[in-house]
């Protein structure tokens, strides 16, 4: 079976979890004998890159559209419903490669007609939900604000996307919490609807062997917690290293793995504390390693996440978690003794330290 995925984002340009996700199901689809190909976008001013599987890169400005103003920005969604270069172009592909199947993940960026060009080209159609991008145009729904989403605004944004995507055959959602978001809204009424898990990650990585992972963690005198995500106010980094700094322990780590507008202010932390570590960006191997040899995640975010990439990783190498109670995060963590309220320190301090009292026994050296 032929097999084409569109999202907005794909490597080289890959931002978040979502291109995870995308990767992940290609190199399943690949496995089981399909042939796929990708349509996504690339910055106007950078080259194609040359990929496997074949790859359909269209001009976008959405890679950098979080360093435009408002005003940039609001011009650009409106073009993002009539840009007739990529509609044109979107349709050309698909007549050319002819797919039996089309997978849709986050169309921001690319053009919300992608919808009425499948129906018309009457190609079975599978989307995928991620965000809150159908609901309301900025993807995210902070802790704390959530009325956005119901402003008149946001409504007639609804109604207008409910309008060109109509209903796909299938809708497949991580999560229930937002699949919920999006069915008291009245989308996809025609559409069969399938909570179905991301697919597992790391299945083609090997883990470290045993006796090493534990001569390594017998020898070191922390307990390592682990950042991995964009550097992004949304994802409450800012809010984890403020959090972390109140806890007086000096026999604690915070590793911090990823990029993103924040970079430079977090690095201003880790120099006036020697506990904090930022490790910038790593590779899928490199990310393993560190899921491997850390004690604990902390997933702090303060918007409302779907599934998170990030949770199913550190799950694939039994990784403990502590996680904001929010969006679809509480349907992935089997302890809800380590969840917190969003943005609320005290409650983050409190799980962070009863995770050190439990752990201190396991560390010869503390």
């Amino acid at each position: 079976m032929k097999i084409g995925i569109i999202n907005n984002l794909y490597k080289p340009y890959h931002k978040g979890g979502t291109e995870k996700v995308c990767e992940n199901i290609i190199n399943q689809l690949e496995k089981n004998g399909h042939s796929c190909f990708i349509i996504t976008t690339k910055p106007q001013e950078l080259s194609e890159m040359n990929q496997n599987p074949k790859t359909y890169y269209l001009n976008s400005n959405y890679y950098n559209l979080g360093q435009k103003n408002i005003l940039y920005r609001f011009f650009w969604q409106i073009n993002n419903f009539i840009n007739l270069y990529q509609k044109k172009e979107i349709k050309k592909i698909l007549i050319n490669e002819k797919p039996d199947l089309i997978l849709t993940h986050n169309l921001m960026g690319i053009n919300w007609k992608t919808f009425k060009i499948i129906k018309r080209l009457k190609i079975k159609h599978h989307h995928f939900l991620h965000d809150i991008q159908l609901i309301h145009p900025s993807g995210l729904m902070i802790y704390g604000k959530e009325k956005k989403i119901n402003s008149l605004i946001s409504k007639i944004y609804q109604k207008i996307i409910k309008k060109i995507i109509d209903s796909p055959d299938l809708i497949i959602s991580p999560s229930d919490w937002l699949l919920q978001e999006h069915k008291k809204r009245n989308y996809f009424k025609n559409s069969k609807i399938k909570v179905q898990a991301n697919p597992q990650p790391f299945t083609d990585i090997k883990k470290i062997d045993q006796t090493t992972l534990e001569n390594y963690k017998k020898n070191k005198n922390t307990i390592d917690f682990l950042f991995i995500g964009q550097i992004e106010e949304h994802k409450g980094i800012i809010f984890l290293i403020e959090t972390f700094k109140k806890i007086g322990d000096k026999n604690i780590k915070l590793k911090i793995i990823g990029n993103g507008s924040l970079i430079d202010k977090i690095r201003k932390y880790s120099e006036v504390d020697n506990r904090i570590e930022i490790l910038e960006q790593r590779n899928k191997e490199e990310i393993a390693i560190e899921l491997q040899k850390n004690d604990c995640l902390i997933v702090p975010s303060l918007c409302y996440e779907n599934s998170p990439t990030v949770i199913y990783e550190a799950k694939a190498f039994s990784l403990p978690i502590i996680a904001s109670n929010l969006g679809g995060i509480p349907e992935l963590i089997t302890n809800k003794e380590r969840l917190f309220e969003p943005g609320n320190q005290i409650n983050l301090i409190d799980k962070i330290n009863n995770f050190i009292e439990n752990n201190k026994n396991n560390l010869q050296n503390l």
